[in-house]
């Protein structure tokens, strides 16, 4: 039997709805894709309301609340509540319901570890697969130039990809420096273009602002982002929303980190053989800048 969702205190109806959406019927579905057109927001309503925006009848929109496990139009509003109060809390807000329900019978350095296993094991489906394989094709493209860009606590991960991504191919630039001279880049970005954006809640405004300004020039977005993230948030072609739950105050970037490394592992697979020659020639590169540090160590003066 699948676990309650409701056990995960920081799991989403839009989560849920997203992992049961294939075993949806017709009409079932019509009410998840206006539930999550912008969710949380659009699930804010009466179920009349909710039914006439779906073009289904009541019976339908209240037939998928029971199918998520709540008993009721008007539990659904409380746990619709309940995830737009998660999204707009601060991390100090966080905390005090943190210390007020997390069970510290376990130690809690277990309770991490089991709980970012269980993020892992709950990242991986068919639809996250394919789009995935899709964007490990575009960034073998080396007609592709790439943009990473992230939020306030998640532009660490970018900064890896960046690193990574630049041993493997040409065309790789971190967005950097104050949002003001951002647009900078933004001159660079036609339909060639790819971003890929690192963001979760609460999500950094200059950095969504970017990124649809960027689709809108036609560049190719990819966002990874958490459960409660829409397309629209960020302008993304490709959305992957990413577990972030944890048993600290602080979101984890357990899953999102292991993506990137995903990414950079499934490129560099995909280039095969032509990568070969590139990490010989910056291996040689090594070698010289090695010793180049040895002949002037620390002052850039050659040893007497």
């Amino acid at each position: 039997m699948r676990p309650d969702p409701r056990a995960d205190g920081l799991d989403s109806v839009a989560t849920r709805l997203q992992q049961m959406f294939e075993t949806l019927g017709r009409r079932e579905k019509d009410v998840a894709r206006e539930i999550l057109r912008d969710y949380p927001i659009s699930a804010l309503t009466t179920v009349a309301s909710l039914a006439d925006r779906s073009g289904v009848s009541t019976a339908t929109v209240l037939r998928l609340v029971q199918r998520l496990g709540l008993e009721g139009y008007g539990e659904f509003q409380e746990a619709i509540k309940g995830d737009l109060n998660r999204l707009l809390h601060s991390p100090s807000d966080r905390l005090s319901a943190f210390q007020a329900t997390e069970d510290k019978a376990s130690p809690f350095l277990q309770r991490m570890l089991e709980r970012s296993a269980g993020n892992l094991t709950r990242s991986f489906d068919g639809v996250v697969d394919a789009d995935f394989r899709q964007v490990v094709e575009t960034l073998a493209d080396p007609k592709r130039r790439i943009y990473c860009i992230g939020g306030r606590y998640s532009h660490h991960i970018i900064g890896l990809l960046v690193d990574y991504l630049g041993v493997l191919r040409d065309g790789v630039q971190m967005v950097s420096g104050q949002p003001d001279v951002w647009s900078r880049y933004l001159l660079e970005v036609d339909a060639r273009s790819v971003v890929i954006v690192a963001d979760i809640r609460r999500y950094q405004r200059t950095v969504q602002r970017f990124c649809r300004l960027a689709a809108e020039r036609g560049a190719s977005v990819v966002a990874l982002s958490d459960p409660w993230a829409e397309p629209g948030d960020f302008g993304a072609e490709h959305l992957f929303r990413l577990p972030t739950a944890s048993p600290s105050l602080m979101d984890s970037y357990a899953v999102p980190l292991v993506f990137v490394e995903a990414l950079v592992g499934a490129l560099a697979e995909r280039l095969g053989p032509a990568l070969k020659a590139r990490l010989a020639e910056c291996e040689a590169m090594d070698c010289i800048e090695t010793d180049l540090r040895r002949a002037w160590p620390g002052t850039g003066k050659q040893e007497e």
